[in-house]
């Protein structure tokens, strides 16, 4: 089990130095080789289903055995050290797979400008890829609390959940499927059938931590909003196509007493949205990932009494 003491450090890294440059930024350097295997990988754009299928399962499987050698050899060398120099240099790698900070930044900046307009489309055009030119005052906050909520999962949760049982390994596996989903996981005429495993393979990795982030948005409720309507939001967890994004959404909208709409897509909660409400939604985030790393942190201590203790 890896300590938690780890998993304390990573968050503090994320928060003090945020997303690390481009150019050596994991997740860049995996969407670059997705990229190139995208290139090289046949893709019929839906006239031979089965060989895209089978091309861009392959494109999954690549990608992950990549990963997993690199990042097998890493961790091996960074546990090799000794701990004072091995725990906080695994601790800022793992930073890297998680995006904390930029999450509450961006979807923070449209909510803090919402008293102009314009300037709050702008800043929700960075975090959602729907045509935002028409959308008003309160469409604009459901944007970004849905970006903000939909993404506690994939952003902070799922990652620390996968290094928590397979290491740096996990992180990195998670995110690079992670990834690939968003670059080829549509249901269009050239990702249809290329993606399709991607991002069947995301949503599996996905299902146990949005439920995980769904619980503790729950447990944590009272500190943020409401308990018994937060209850209440499970009866609206399967109104997104989605098989996990629904949870945290559904949660949080119903917990605050807000309407999070993607029009002509989903509606969930019924209250009226208003900015001071949107930024609570932030509070939510923060209470999970703490609620997240001390349960964890209990569960640890309780095995580490009947084995012996290890770092990794």
């Amino acid at each position: 089990m890896l300590n938690p003491i780890i998993l304390y450090l990573t968050i503090l890294f994320d928060r003090l130095l945020g997303e690390p440059p481009e150019k050596i930024h994991p997740t860049v350097l995996i969407g670059k080789l997705i990229l190139y295997l995208e290139r090289v990988l046949p893709n019929t754009e839906g006239k031979h289903k089965i060989l895209d299928f089978i091309s861009g399962s392959l494109l999954v499987i690549v990608t992950i055995l990549i990963i997993f050698i690199i990042i097998s050899f890493i961790e091996s060398l960074i546990i090799s050290l000794p701990f004072y120099l091995s725990i906080p240099l695994y601790s800022l790698i793992l930073s890297t797979t998680i995006g904390y900070k930029s999450l509450i930044e961006f979807c923070k900046a449209p909510i803090l400008k919402i008293d102009d307009l314009e300037e709050a489309k702008k800043e929700v055009r960075k975090i959602v890829s729907r045509d935002v030119s028409n959308l008003d005052r309160d469409h604009v906050l459901s944007a970004a609390v849905e970006s903000l909520t939909e993404n506690i999962t994939d952003s902070i949760i799922a990652p620390l959940f996968y290094a928590i049982l397979f290491g740096l390994k996990g992180a990195f596996i998670y995110r690079a499927v992670n990834t690939i989903d968003a670059m080829i996981g549509y249901k269009n005429r050239r990702y249809f059938y290329f993606g399709k495993f991607g991002a069947r393979l995301d949503d599996i990795l996905n299902l146990i931590p949005a439920r995980i982030s769904c619980s503790l948005l729950i447990l944590t409720s009272p500190l943020y909003g409401n308990f018994k309507k937060a209850l209440l939001g499970l009866r609206e967890v399967n109104k997104l196509e989605s098989p996990n994004s629904g949870y945290t959404m559904a949660i949080v909208a119903n917990a605050l007493d807000i309407t999070l709409e993607k029009i002509n897509y989903y509606k969930l909660g019924s209250g009226k949205i208003t900015k001071e409400k949107a930024l609570k939604a932030f509070l939510a985030v923060d209470l999970t990932v703490i609620a997240f790393l001390l349960l964890y942190t209990i569960i640890f201590l309780a095995f580490s009494f009947s084995s012996s203790f290890s770092y990794f």
